[in-house]
């Protein structure tokens, strides 16, 4: 929803009244808008949504990395196995998820900027919110496809000798390690222990995560949309029908004031002096009132 420019003229006040009766429909809209952004905390949660949305590509690394069986992989144009090989599948699968959801949220941005610049496709999305989401999870799609080609392509680049070097070296030094080697057979020590179930349980929920995390901050934000689309409706229903009695009370109040003129004698004279005022003239006068010419007449020469 995008608001322009906000009316101040809703104040409430007595001398107001009349202005607040007459307001078009779009000031009502804005109104609501501003009452319902006031409470939507729009920051607080696009910040979830962003932290389980980021947190898909780190589960899918850890995912790859525990489920790899420490064979030979390329990374960085070197060859590196055991633990090292481990670490790279969980790091190339992470920077993949990565890179493709940056690739989805270009396409996002540029939708975002896209319904700034158009009114037709604000009104598009309103009126078809299921098909605009549709049609950019597609988009979305297509950006993760030329993504997956284009770290092909990059897979075949040679690496820079400074980061083959510094693969060797740090592939050695994870394998080699004996802190960190010890640290690996405790950790197998106690998944020996865990039961079966447990651990399949386990490996399940972990290579699902990232698809939860990716799913959950979907669903959080098109819950909070709804839920700020709900309340601004909301919003727009209760300002209509204020204005509406509002419009109702002030015909009563313009009703009693007429009902209260009346009351005294003079008032009623006056008012059908106002409406009959030849009434009291003789009927020769009347008509040499009426004979007379009209004040924009003009004679000729």
């Amino acid at each position: 929803m995008q608001i322009s420019a906000v009316n101040p003229s809703f104040q409430g006040r007595r001398d107001r009244v009349d202005e607040l009766i007459n307001m078009d429909d779009d000031s009502i809209r804005r109104i609501a808008y501003l009452k319902t952004a006031q409470k939507a905390n729009d920051k607080k949660h696009q910040k979830i949504t962003n932290t389980l949305i980021a947190a898909a590509p780190i589960a899918a690394g850890l995912g790859a990395a525990v489920f790899s069986k420490g064979k030979p992989t390329k990374i960085f144009s070197k060859s590196v196995s055991g633990l090292a090989a481990r670490l790279a599948d969980g790091l190339k699968l992470g920077a993949l998820w990565g890179v493709a959801l940056g690739a989805v949220g270009l396409v996002g941005a540029a939708k975002n900027e896209l319904s700034k610049a158009s009114p037709e496709v604000r009104k598009f999305d309103r009126e078809h919110p299921i098909l605009s989401i549709l049609t950019l999870l597609a988009a979305g799609f297509g950006a993760i496809a030329l993504t997956g080609k284009a770290a092909g392509k990059l897979a075949g680049v040679e690496a820079p000798k400074f980061l083959q070097k510094a693969t060797v070296k740090t592939a050695r030094f994870l394998n080699t390690n004996k802190t960190i080697a010890s640290v690996k057979n405790s950790v197998n020590n106690f998944a020996s222990k865990v039961p079966s179930a447990l651990k399949e349980a386990g490996a399940t929920l972990l290579d699902w995560a990232p698809q939860i995390l990716l799913l959950g901050g979907l669903f959080h934000s098109f819950g909070h949309s709804s839920a700020v689309n709900r309340d601004f409706n909301n919003n727009y229903v209760e300002l209509k029908e204020k204005q509406l009695n509002l419009s109702k009370a002030r015909q009563r109040e313009l009703q009693l004031e007429n009902d209260f003129f009346k009351q005294e004698e003079q008032n009623r004279e006056d008012l059908a002096l106002v409406k009959d005022p030849l009434r009291d003239l003789p009927d020769e006068v009347i008509e040499k009132i009426n004979e007379l010419p009209e004040n924009d007449e003009v004679e000729d020469d």
